[in-house]
């Protein structure tokens, strides 16, 4: 029998009835559950739901087969961090607004389950950026982005960008974001990023507020090394990955690539990115 992590927004109380259905669809299946501690609190407390389960976890154990995520897509952002390396399928079910990363939505989850359970599933996978600080520290991962951005909000910053050793330009502006295609249609694309196909090999650098206006987004081959060193007044600046927020002294650099491992994301059904785009951005639709 597969087992299952469960991970899940803390805030989604208006959607306790279609997790319930989900959550006693494994139980009935004989599952093995292991639910993350905060999102067990959750369902105790707020959903006065007691689910039968295997373990209370707060960090991804081993042994695991499959991951679900119930929330948006910033809790799937931090299930994905959770998961690094490992390379555990992970299935997102949309409890939030959005839900660009998480596909399925939660009123149809648990009709959905069974193929699951069943192994009736495809696998899409997703790249993500390694990022190193010059200090030379252990790698951290993003699947959607890198940002560099000021600290404080009365000055620019100014991102020197290098390309595999070969210098590019200097960005002076509230600061620079490095995207997946993941990632495109997330931060990037409110500074007028390209949005680009998932199972395109691109990374996006595009400029947050930048002050000349001839700096636009450029898309890179995601073989490419990107390093990026920063000069600012405050002597130090913001490095958000994925939402994980760091200070950092200016002296350090921070280098960039394609990280060696994917994201495994389940797909139930037959999925495409023109329907994502669509039904999530509303292309085509006649608003009046």
């Amino acid at each position: 029998m597969k087992k299952i992590a469960i991970f899940g927004s803390h805030h989604k109380s208006e959607q306790g009835a279609s997790i319930k259905a989900l959550i006693l669809k494994l139980e009935e299946a004989g599952t093995p559950l292991y639910i993350e501690r905060k999102f067990l609190s959750f369902l105790e407390q707020d959903l006065d739901f007691h689910p039968a389960i295997c373990g209370v976890i707060d960090t991804l154990p081993e042994h695991i087969d499959y991951v679900i995520c119930m929330g948006g897509d910033g809790t799937f952002l931090r299930t994905a961090h959770q998961i690094g390396v490992s390379q555990i399928p992970v299935l997102g079910v949309n409890t939030g607004r959005l839900g660009f990363l998480t596909d399925v939505d939660c009123h149809e989850a648990s009709e959905l389950i069974t193929r699951l359970l069943d192994g009736d599933f495809t696998i899409e996978t997703r790249s993500l950026l390694e990022v190193t600080e010059g200090n030379g520290s252990s790698p951290s991962y993003a699947l959607n982005e890198a940002a560099i951005l000021k600290r404080e909000t009365g000055s620019m910053i100014r991102v020197n960008a290098y390309l595999n050793d070969d210098y590019l330009a200097a960005y002076d502006a509230d600061g620079l974001v490095v995207a997946t295609p993941s990632g495109s249609t997330a931060y990037s694309l409110s500074g007028n990023g390209p949005i680009i196909m998932p199972a395109c090999r691109n990374f996006v650098l595009t400029p947050i507020a930048p002050h000349s206006l001839n700096m636009r987004p450029l898309v890179v081959p995601d073989d490419t090394a990107i390093r990026l060193e920063v000069d600012s007044r405050s002597r130090n600046y913001l490095l958000v990955l994925d939402g994980r927020t760091r200070t950092l002294p200016c002296d350090t650099s921070i280098l960039l690539k394609r990280a060696p491992h994917t994201l495994r994301m389940i797909r139930l059904r037959p999925h495409s990115f023109a329907e994502t785009l669509r039904r999530k951005l509303m292309w085509g639709a006649a608003v009046r």
